[in-house]
Formats: structure tokens, sequence, C-alpha cells
């Protein structure tokens, strides 16, 4: 029960670490960091929300870039950034190394450590472009303290008295509390130690059973005893006793369900023991505020930062659904890629803070857009966009780009030039139909790709104009 207890602690802690929203932006903060980025894509509210009580962005000299700190740790900030750099050049690596770094790839690395006589969980991942591989510039690292709350709640919804004190490392006396090793002895306590790996710090995990005495009955006594209770016990014993195990093997079986994926169900609050009533009631609250953090975390990691729309991470999850059933049903689909014309001159003319009102303002009139079709609208990176349509009427997507070319030219952002005196976008698209032979043995990547050349087309024909082609089959794939 404490190993599915503790896990909890490592819920939702590493998802905001891949959100393509803020991902490729990232990259170039460590470069040049900017107060911007931080305010826009880093606030302490979102952290506070996750209960992630540090955040600490490294570059690959293990310099610190930028931190946050709750209240919670702030007095352990310099033991904190010690422990990250020992923890790198000792027996843990927390921070990545210098191997994996050679590879220049997605690495991470997780797990509980000791900070100034208090536990903590930490997740590290390293800094690269969305696309996963690229040039490593750092590591992200989040930390969540195993507070008192959790060590209250533990001990509130169970038959046991559970704590977490600081204490020295032992040679044989006590056990590691992650060595699963069973107890094969009934106690008043049982005492487990989690500590570093690379220095003397260490924790105590304690364990008390609530009843004051334990029975001092061998197995042959406790054998005899049940054989007589079950010949006295009359029918109606047998239906409390089915109304009191009942209960509780659904309360064990939601509590594992919690730790091992990380579905949070519910148990029936309505019992007649007024105390199974009470601890499930008690139990069902707990799940309500876990689930709430789960949710809004997991609505971070496909929601756009910036403009509210898809990010990458969704789009490429819609697009999976949408091959499938290219695949499986041959029913046709259309993709279209937009970018925002000479936004970079924007950016320049405008600064940084115009040309972040100017996405969100294209990004909602995108959505307008589409909003009477199956359709879904996704950031794709800096000033692209993408929209995937479950519609394959060459006429009816022809006429929806052009209706959005006009509807952007029509808000009226000022981008003076050349010849033009508002925020123009351009338009590749490809419809995909049903008679594409060996359909099967192509990807969403490749459609992206022909969308690509088409909106490369648009911008050399003048920009803020359409390019629309049917998807053509790609020769030796």
């Amino acid at each position: 029960m404490l190993h599915s207890a503790l896990s909890l602690s490592k819920n939702s802690l590493t998802t905001l670490c891949y959100d393509y929203a803020v991902w490729d932006d990232l990259v170039e903060y460590v470069h040049n960091p900017t107060d911007e980025f931080v305010q826009s894509n880093m606030p302490d509210n979102a952290f506070e929300a996750a209960n992630i009580d540090a955040v600490l962005l490294t570059d690959l000299n293990n310099q610190l870039v930028w931190e946050y700190q709750h209240e919670s740790l702030l007095n352990s900030r310099q033991s904190l950034i010690n422990l990250i750099t020992q923890g790198s050049t000792g027996l843990v690596n927390i921070l990545p190394s210098s191997a994996e770094i050679a590879l220049q790839k997605v690495s991470s690395r997780s797990g509980y450590l000791v900070l100034d006589g208090q536990l903590i969980y930490y997740s590290n991942t390293t800094i690269l472009p969305s696309t996963a591989t690229g040039e490593i510039v750092g590591s992200l690292t989040m930390i969540r303290l195993l507070d008192k709350a959790l060590v209250n709640d533990i001990s509130r919804y169970s038959l046991v008295s559970f704590s977490i004190t600081p204490a020295f490392k032992t040679s044989n006396e006590i056990d590691d509390f992650f060595s699963l090793k069973l107890i094969d002895s009934i106690s008043p306590s049982h005492s487990w130690l989690i500590s570093n790996a690379f220095d003397n710090q260490a924790v105590q995990v304690t364990l008390k059973h609530k009843k004051t005495s334990l029975p001092q009955l061998d197995w042959i006594a406790v054998i005899s005893l049940v054989l007589a209770a079950i010949l006295i016990i009359s029918l109606s014993m047998m239906m409390l006793s089915r109304w009191l195990i009942s209960p509780l093997i659904r309360f064990n079986q939601s509590i594992n369900d919690s730790s091992s994926d990380g579905l949070m169900s519910k148990i029936t609050s309505h019992h007649l023991i007024d105390e199974i009533e009470s601890m499930s009631y008690s139990f069902n609250q707990l799940l309500l505020k876990f689930n709430a953090q789960q949710n809004y975390l997991e609505t971070l990691t496909v929601q756009d930062a910036l403009t509210g729309i898809t990010n990458r991470r969704g789009l490429e999850t819609f697009a999976k659904d949408i091959m499938l059933r290219w695949h499986t049903e041959q029913k046709g689909f259309s993709t279209m890629m937009i970018d925002i014309d000479h936004f970079k001159a924007f950016n320049d003319q405008y600064g940084h803070l115009a040309g972040d009102n100017a996405l969100v303002a294209v990004a909602t009139s995108l959505a307008e857009q589409v909003a009477g079709y199956d359709a879904l609208v996704a950031r794709f990176g800096g000033e692209e966009f993408c929209i995937i349509f479950a519609e394959s009427d060459s006429g009816t997507i022809l006429k929806i780009a052009e209706n959005i070319c006009k509807a952007i030219e029509q808000l009226h952002i000022p981008n003076k030039v050349g010849n033009r005196h508002w925020v123009t976008v351009s338009i590749g698209g490809v419809v995909v139909n049903t008679l594409v032979a060996d359909a099967a043995k192509y990807h969403f990547s490749d459609v992206l790709q022909q969308a690509d050349e088409q909106l490369y087309l648009a911008k050399l024909a003048g920009r803020n104009t359409v390019k629309l082609q049917l998807f053509a089959p790609i020769k030796n794939h």
C-alpha cells in the first residue's frame, strides 16, 4: 500500500516536460534567455497547480539558466542546486551524462532523493527540438516534495500510521524501502531506509499499526476459532460480512488501479456500516483532488500555451485516427498548411508582443472558419498552422481555404511589407481521396510534405493565395 501511495507522487510530473507548445522555444531560450518566454510559458501558478515544488533549467555546462522554487523549498535552494551537480558526477546521474548527450536524442532520469532530511521525487529530461533529435542544449529538472499532507492523507485513509523522518545510513540493520522485500512477521511497527547513493543522507520510513495490541495466537488456535465462528454465525451475520468485505475489496482495487495505470475510479459512498461509508467518502474526496490535477496537466499537453488551440502533439494524435480511418475504412480527408506572410518582418517592425497578439488573432479566426466542419486546427510551430479535415471534396476545401485568406486579411492587422497593408496568410492544401493505390504504405508525414510543397508554391505565386492538389502517389516509396 505504501509503494502504491508513493507512486502517486510521480503522477503527471513529467508530462509538462513534453509539451510541444513550448519545447522548440525552450531550446532557443537556453541560448538566449528572455523574460517574455518565462512570462508566457513558465507561470508559477501552472507549477503550483501540478504540485511541482521546484524547476531547474541547466545548460550543457550544468550551469543554472532559470529556476522556480516553491516556498516549501526556498530554505533548501542551495542544497538543491548542489544536489543536482553532485548527483551528476556521482553514482547517480540526475543530469544527462556526456554519453547520453553524444547520442543527441531524448533521454530522461527520475527517482527519489533525500534533501536536507526531506524526501523528494525528481524527473529530468534533455532539452532538444520537438522532433526528438537534434542538438541537445541542456536539461530540465522537476522536483516534487513528499510533504506532510501526503503522509497525513496516507495515515488518514488507512489502518496504519506512516511517517518519514531524517536518519543516518546503517549497514545491515534496516532494509531498503524499494527492495520489495516482503514482511515475514507481524510487529507493532516496521521501518525501512531511503538513502542517496552518493552521500550519507537518508530518511527512515516507519509504519505503525493503529491497533494498540496484536493477537498472540498461533495458527492452530486461529484456525480453530475461525471454524468455530463459521459454525455459530447465522445467515444474517453472513450478510453483514458481505456488506463489510465487499466495500473493502473495492476500496483496495481502486487504490491499485490508481497507482498502476493512473485511472482514478470512485467507489460507492452509500453503505450500511457508518465507518465504511465515512472511509469511502474520504477516499473519493482524495481521488477528486488528484483527478482535477491530472485533467489540468493532460489539457496542457495537447493545448498550445499561447493561442489556446491544439498543439503539435494533439495534431499527431488526431492525425493517427484520420490515417487509420483512411487505411481501414477508405474514407478520405484533407490537410492544409498555413503560414503567416512576412511574419519575421512583422516581429521586427512591431515587436514580439504584437507578434504574439497576431498569432492569437489568426488562430481564433482559423477556428471560427472551420467551426461548422469535422476538422482540427493546430499550431504546427512558430507562425505555421495546420488544419485536418474529415472531408475529401476538392471544391469544398478550396472554398474554405479562400474564405480563410479573406477572413485573415479582414482582421486588418497592420503589416506594411511590399505592397501589402495587412497581415495575410498563404495556404498549401492536399486532398486525399479514397482511390489512392496501396494507401496503407503512406504515413501522415507524406501528406504533410505535399501540403508543404503546395505552401511553397503559394508563396512563390505572391502570397495571400491558395495552392491545392490531390494527393499524388510517391514513386519507389
